[in-house]
């Protein structure tokens, strides 16, 4: 199954529903239908919490949707390309780690490459890599292994089809696929999946190695999500999918989600060895390898149309906006084709 959250050209009160041929419907409208009333399915928060009851209702309502789908009027339903799709669940928290180590090692060097005659920022970023890129001790008995995280930035949190703001700060935003698991509750865990699209600014990145990611990840609409969640049934293995990214209509980036180094069931362990986990938790297990500008030193301009395709996982569209006015001086060299935004 395909869940989602959305808005109608209508109404700007978002509905929670499900995909049916390539439609949005409402839960409130397949239960009124199929005479079916089911309160666990109010909301994505009671769907997460009812787990694996709210599951078994809402596939009952798909059969019937399937079955009925010619007496849904026109309101009752809505084609994809005419609502929009918020990010699929009411989020509780988010995090994001570090699970894809050869981004990491792509992501220094490129790093490394701007910022090596740095005295201040190229000792972090070597202590950074030996840290992260060497083969950690094994954890006590009985105790999970620890894996790090950073917490992401709540006031940003969007869905599909979002223009993105270019902040005045950078001059190289960059897009972050990652696959994100969400978290359901102690009986059924891996509620589902969908694509987290980490938004970047990559020259102010080495000056935050101490004191968090504020300028890299916190900016407007830096955090987007979607654009469904995916029941795992319907995934598949998760961390077997091909990845692409599309700008402007061209293939600029690819990658699988095989190079994840730990499973969600890992993450849940050591979050939960910290604190209990909440319905609606989210978690990315870190960038994609190849599917970024600092994986290859090759950025993305204003005003480009994005897309992520993750396999099974559908396609989370975005734009980044042009800057609003003059961009601040870059730590690094000028790219020529965004010499038009610097005073």
């Amino acid at each position: 199954m395909k869940l989602i959250r959305f808005t109608t050209a209508d109404s700007r009160i978002p509905c929670f529903g499900m995909v049916v041929r390539d439609h949005a419907v409402p839960f409130t409208v397949l239960q009124s239908k199929a005479g079916k009333p089911s309160p666990i399915l109010a909301d994505s928060r009671s769907y997460l919490a009812n787990l694996p009851g709210s599951e078994h209702a809402a596939r009952e309502l798909l059969a019937w949707a399937e079955a009925h789908f010619g007496e849904l009027a026109n309101a009752e339903r809505f084609p994809l390309n005419t609502v929009r799709l918020l990010e699929p669940v009411e989020v509780a928290a988010l995090y994001d780690f570090g699970l894809t180590p050869r981004h990491l090692k792509n992501s220094v060097d490129v790093v490394m490459k701007y910022e090596k005659d740095n005295p201040q920022t190229s000792p972090l970023l070597q202590a950074f890599a030996k840290a992260v890129l060497t083969s950690k001790p094994k954890p006590a008995a009985g105790l999970p292994e620890p894996l790090s995280y950073y917490k992401s930035n709540m006031n940003s949190i969007v869905g599909d089809g979002e223009t993105v703001p270019w902040p005045a700060y950078t001059s190289r935003l960059d897009v972050e696929p990652e696959l994100a698991v969400v978290y359901g509750n102690p009986t059924q865990p891996v509620a589902g999946f969908c694509i987290f699209n980490d938004v970047s600014a990559r020259d102010v990145q080495a000056t935050e190695f101490v004191g968090g990611f504020c300028l890299t990840k916190d900016m407007a609409k830096g955090n987007q999500l979607g654009p469904y969640l995916v029941t795992p049934d319907e995934v598949g293995d998760a961390y077997n999918l091909k990845v692409t990214v599309v700008v402007n209509g061209q293939v600029k980036y690819q990658g699988s989600t095989s190079e994840i180094s730990h499973k969600a069931e890992q993450i849940f362990a050591w979050l939960g060895f910290i604190a209990p986990l909440k319905p609606g938790s989210v978690m990315g297990f870190g960038t994609i390898p190849d599917c970024t500008g600092c994986d290859h030193d090759d950025f993305v301009d204003p005003g480009a149309d994005i897309q992520i395709t993750m396999e099974r996982l559908g396609t989370l569209r975005c734009r980044f906006a042009e800057p609003a006015g003059k961009l601040l001086p870059s730590r690094w060299p000028l790219r020529p084709s965004l010499q038009k935004y610097h005073g």
